[in-house]
């Protein structure tokens, strides 16, 4: 059957490559002038590449290491102390990093064994830590990826469903040869013209034989079936002629687009901690371990996650106040060129990073995109639990099962 997929992020693409595979036709609408979505690699003046999107593959992120290894792209280690990163001058053992995780969920599980409910983030580390909690390197770690206010986020969909917490720690997060756009841009490359770039949809209509999308330009494209894999607020925007499911309109609304920036910086010079945590905001820097194995890469990256930590950077101005305070954390670096910042709230196709579980966040909300709505199948990491590349391409293999399955009735 011919399907069209949009979106050529990891969840469109990952999707469409499975369902090429189950013997349907696919074509790809991709509104910005490159494939990859929230994944965005590019060389520093130095030569580097940096990150400006998604960043970490943990050991038991399946999915993404599923499909990488089949479309042939490599991955190596970052080798860089993710989950014990340096917080004024000290680093966690592990096995203070895994009493603290399980004094946290402990404590969360029996808020909840005795009936609370919308307990945030922020709350499970105050009852579980007590007074100074916010300075524990786990809460400050923690509170940085998830990009949010932490009194907005629900703790249990943080602590005990999101993979790479609930899975248990391994000391050794991993990035794609060649940039993590790399594979997104070789699924694309195989597909050939059936991608199309610069085709942004305004709406999507089905009926019981069909589905029909509609370009901003006016133009009009039928398919058989679809698959919807755009982030969360162009979601929320496009013009759907057809009603979501209950559980899938409830998981929609029970999420929100959470706010951060990456810098990265080309360097000659830049000290020897690998995962340097700022101690007050939310944000940290590290450096990579080189394809070569032995040295590390001419290059930082930083990433800031939450509007705290935004605000408190100025990155609304640009780059200097991220680069003044990463050189007053980092006395010994020496910058090798122009930085690279990058914001994704502005950014028209996407207008946030990544989302968060709001308070009212439930455990069915993590099954809700297992069916389809109709003839389309919705996709992308707001569609699990996962907020991550793998969580990306988890969702592209769920909803190409979930259409298969359904157009095979």
């Amino acid at each position: 059957m011919d399907i069209v997929i949009i979106g050529a992020g990891l969840a469109g693409l990952t999707a469409s490559w499975e369902l090429e595979k189950l013997g349907h036709r696919c074509t790809v609408l991709e509104a910005k002038n490159r494939v990859g979505g929230r994944t965005w690699s590019q060389r520093l003046g130095n030569g580097e590449i940096t990150e400006r999107g998604g960043e970490y593959i943990f050991p038991t992120e399946y999915p993404i290491r599923r499909l990488a290894a089949e479309i042939g792209v490599p991955i190596l280690s970052h080798n860089v102390r993710y989950g014990r990163r340096t917080v004024n001058g000290r680093v966690i053992t592990f096995a203070e990093l895994g009493d603290t995780v399980a004094r946290v969920s402990s404590t969360l599980r029996s808020m909840i064994d005795d009936g609370e409910s919308r307990v945030s983030l922020e709350r499970a580390f105050a009852e579980a830590l007590g007074a100074g909690y916010r300075l524990d390197p786990v809460y400050r770690r923690t509170t940085t990826s998830a990009a949010a206010d932490p009194n907005l986020i629900s703790a249990e969909a943080v602590l005990l469903r999101e993979s790479s917490t609930a899975d248990g720690y391994v000391e050794d997060g991993g990035r794609l040869v060649g940039g993590n756009q790399s594979l997104s841009i070789e699924i694309a490359r195989r597909m050939g013209d059936r991608v199309r770039l610069e085709h942004p949809i305004s709406a999507l209509d089905q009926s019981a034989t069909g589905v029909q999308v509609t370009l901003t330009d006016g133009r009009v494209i039928d398919a058989d079936a679809a698959v919807l894999a755009v982030p969360l607020p162009v979601l929320r925007e496009l013009s759907l002629g057809f009603a979501l499911p209950d559980a899938q309109q409830r998981a929609i609304d029970h999420r929100f687009m959470a706010v951060a920036a990456k810098l990265g910086v080309p360097t000659s010079r830049a000290g020897t901690d690998n995962a340097l945590q700022n101690p007050y905001h939310t944000w940290w820097s590290w450096r990579s371990l080189s394809s070569d194995g032995e040295h590390r890469i001419n290059a930082l990256s930083s990433f800031a996650g939450g509007p705290f930590a935004l605000e408190a950077l100025n990155v609304a101005s640009g780059p200097d106040g991220w680069v003044r305070a990463l050189q007053q954390m980092r006395p010994e670096l020496e910058i090798d060129g122009e930085v690279l910042l990058t914001t994704w709230e502005d950014d028209p196709f996407t207008r946030g990073s990544y989302t968060a579980a709001g308070l009212d966040w439930e455990a069915a909300d993590a099954k809700a995109f297992h069916r389809t709505a109709g003839r389309v199948a919705i996709a992308g990491e707001h569609t699990g639990v996962a907020q991550s590349l793998s969580g990306a391409v988890a969702s592209g293999y769920r909803a190409a099962a979930a259409l298969h399955q359904h157009l095979s009735v």
